[in-house]
């Protein structure tokens, strides 16, 4: 999915190598190691839930 807002604005390089492994849908926090709507830290990679903490 392409965000509208993003496309003029952002320009970053992710090293695959340091990416998560697998599809977003195995990702689990890092935190509590809830696997529900996870998403990835665009600065340290590090993977998160959508729970509130």
């Amino acid at each position: 999915m392409e965000c509208p807002h993003l496309s003029s604005s952002v320009c970053m390089t992710v090293d695959p190598t340091r990416f998560p492994n697998g599809s977003p849908s195995s990702w689990c926090c890092s935190v509590c190691r809830s696997n529900k709507s996870p998403w990835v830290c665009l600065t340290c990679l590090s993977v998160h839930c959508g729970r509130k903490t």
